[in-house]
């Protein structure tokens, strides 16, 4: 089958330009919404090109051989450059940014930030709603001997009910019955049966078992998504530095 051929037009290089224009800047209001880095400066992005750019736009238009199929071989002609802002009286924007391709930004850069953004949004709410359920708590007076749990009354919670291990216990799908792995692998080959109300579980499959987590067990939503910031501010110095003859690339006339 012979590969169809259109013509490349200003509009279609255009329409690709500004695309990309305008998920940059969403992806600059979600930069700055989320931390800041340690010293007080932002991420902000720009689409750049070299000072060649132009006169290969120029001849990409002016062959008559352009067809469609090299618009993602001249996307390349231009780069994502990823710079800080500072807001504390130090120049507005520095002098050293980072390159990132295209690809670079639609496949990690901004699927991150919405990541972050989601998960600080998350985290706001479920901030707040923690403390109005404390407000009402703490308007409702209770005696505090009725609602603290000791560390032993925590430690017993662990335990297996059969073996007295502290443990992960997985809980039966037909009776609701809470064991470790270990008895009841043991029970299920000697009687087939829960040792606590002798329901046969035969028919009962390792992958029909549920398992409870531990209070350790549980990760902070916080920490991850700590961790994914620092994850993110590290992919962004690891990047290759912006050669200095990068031209900011603000209009499209300019590729005329």
């Amino acid at each position: 089958m012979d590969m169809m051929y259109y013509p490349l037009g200003r509009s279609s290089y255009e329409d690709s330009l500004k695309a990309i224009e305008a998920d940059i800047q969403h992806a600059n209001a979600l930069a700055a919404a989320i931390p800041r880095s340690k010293d007080g400066a932002r991420f902000q992005m720009k689409l750049v090109h070299d000072q060649l750019t132009p006169l290969i736009m120029f001849l990409l238009q002016w062959i008559d051989s352009s067809c469609t199929c090299l618009l993602p071989r001249y996307l390349n002609l231009f780069h994502v450059l990823v710079y800080k802002v500072y807001t504390d009286g130090r120049p507005k924007i520095s002098r050293h940014g980072r390159k990132a391709t295209v690809s670079d930004f639609y496949a990690v850069i901004l699927p991150s930030l919405r990541r972050l953004h989601y998960d600080l949004m998350e985290l706001d709410n479920t901030t707040k709603g923690e403390s109005s359920s404390e407000l009402v708590v703490s308007s409702q007076k209770k005696p505090e001997k009725d609602n603290e749990f000791t560390n032993i009354d925590l430690e017993r919670e662990d335990e297996c009910g059969i073996c007295l291990e502290p443990c992960t216990k997985i809980v039966l799908p037909n009776c609701c019955h809470a064991m470790c792995i270990n008895c009841y692998r043991d029970w299920n080959s000697r009687s087939a049966s829960c040792p606590f109300c002798r329901g046969n579980i035969k028919r009962v499959k390792s992958r029909d078992l549920w398992v409870l987590t531990c209070n350790d067990e549980v990760i902070d939503a916080d920490l991850v998504s700590k961790e994914d910031l620092v994850r993110f501010y590290l992919y962004i110095n690891n990047l290759p530095k912006d050669s200095p003859d990068a031209l900011f690339f603000m209009f499209y006339e300019y590729l005329i």
